[in-house]
């Protein structure tokens, strides 16, 4: 009788956040799957059954989705070793309580502050060709023959809001190392220090497995993130996407083909590919994590 009244407690507990986690998650998505199967302008009331063409259109028939496919890609294989790696050793060099510890910490944290739309105007001046930051400084060191329109570009386009990208995020992952770092305790690295280890030594041995699990989860995150990201590109390039769609990504397409040229059905195809592939990096990437959890 006791154990089924727990049961019915935890029940109690939990019904409200199941339903509210159906009505806005489990539903929409359903929802979505449903009208992607349909060739519909969003909003006539005319929809017209397609079955899987739209699926079919998406994969087999349009270059630009893989274009947009393979831009996200690279914005994943550029961003996540930069970002863990300069993330790591700069949380370890501060966890270290170097000088000025506070003032890097408020220094790479600042990005995040500020929204992304905010940043991405703020970097469309500095890569503005007549009077940007970056080709001010290129004239003034002797390097003018190098000052280019960066975001006209097809060379320099996508690199060039990749680095805004790697800028924006990279304070996050600092400050989420170093939470983790500090609770690592005192004593392992004492410990350490007494056997003679090198600060290599102990970031190699000590900080990486006792930080395993806080680095699954920015991997993680980064992942949903690159393959997710829309604001900053959109807005960076005044919704043109670069020259010939050269920074165009999943969602810039995504977003295009629903709202300028009202294809709902093909544009919700779209997102459900984009779902099932963020879903898909997700899952390999913990399964490449996975490891014994060490404990302390």
């Amino acid at each position: 009788m006791r154990k089924r009244n727990q049961q019915l407690t935890i029940i109690a507990f939990l019904a409200p956040a199941v339903i509210l986690y159906a009505i806005f998650f489990l539903f929409p998505m359903a929802q979505a799957f449903y009208i992607a199967l349909f060739r519909w302008r969003g909003l006539s009331t005319n929809k017209e059954f397609v079955g899987l063409q739209n699926f079919r259109s998406l994969l087999l028939e349009d270059p630009i989705f893989w274009k947009a496919l393979s831009h996200n890609l690279v914005f994943l294989g550029i961003s996540l070793p930069i970002v863990l790696i300069v993330g790591l050793f700069v949380s370890y060099a501060l966890s270290r309580k170097v000088w000025g510890a506070s003032m890097y910490r408020a220094v790479y944290l600042f990005p995040n502050m500020i929204s992304v739309v905010a940043v991405a105007v703020l970097w469309s001046f500095v890569y503005n060709m007549q009077f940007g930051l970056l080709n001010s400084f290129l004239k003034a060191i002797g390097l003018e023959r190098y000052a280019t329109g960066w975001l006209g570009e097809p060379s320099t386009a996508l690199p060039a809001v990749v680095v805004v990208s790697i800028w924006y995020s990279l304070g996050f992952y600092i400050v989420l190392f170093l939470a983790g770092m500090q609770s690592i305790p005192t004593s392992f690295y004492e410990a350490a220090a007494i056997d003679g280890a090198t600060h290599w030594q102990s970031f190699r041995h000590v900080t990486i497995p006792l930080l395993w699990e806080i680095l699954k989860l920015g991997v993680i995150y980064l992942v949903i993130h690159t393959l997710n990201i829309f604001g900053l590109v959109y807005v960076i390039t005044c919704g043109q996407c670069g020259p010939n769609y050269h920074t165009e990504t999943m969602l810039t397409y995504l977003y295009r083909l629903a709202f300028t040229e009202s294809n709902y059905g093909y544009a919700t195809a779209l997102g459900v590919v984009a779902f099932l592939l963020i879903l898909g990096f997700a899952l390999i990437s913990l399964r490449l994590m996975k490891r014994e959890a060490v404990e302390f």
